[in-house]
């Protein structure tokens, strides 16, 4: 196994942040060849996930579906959001890349309305 925890710089809400990079380097760094990466990321709002190009797409249909006004509890949507999308990924490395499609790219989803916030994201390679 091998592990790093890498802070992100976000803002929001519901900006993406490209993170596909970031595991690609801890992916190669942990010289693991076949395996799995575990991505995880800190905190109850933010989210992880796999988008193609249709990124804009995405943002409009989950914020038609869990609204951002009208909660009793001022960020009760990102709360929402998170749950229904997760704050973890495991995906599969094979001769230590990760198996993505061309057109697809990890991403952090910062949903609430904050600005220069830090958010940790830990990564972990497994071989087998």
């Amino acid at each position: 196994m091998f592990s790093r925890i890498v802070e992100i710089r976000t803002y929001g809400p519901m900006e993406l942040h490209p993170i596909t990079k970031i595991v690609e380097e801890v992916v190669a760094e942990s010289c693991i060849g076949n395996g799995v990466v575990w991505i995880s990321v800190e905190g109850a709002t933010p989210a992880l996930l796999i988008l193609n190009t249709k990124k804009k797409e995405f943002i409009k249909y989950i914020t038609s579906i869990i609204p951002f006004k009208g909660w009793r509890h001022g960020n009760a949507y990102a709360h929402l959001i998170s749950t229904l999308i997760s704050t973890n990924l495991v995906l599969p490395v094979m001769e230590q890349k990760i198996l993505l499609n061309p057109d697809e790219e990890i991403y952090l989803l910062e949903t609430r309305s904050v600005y220069n916030h830090v958010r940790n994201v830990f990564i972990e390679v497994h071989g087998y």
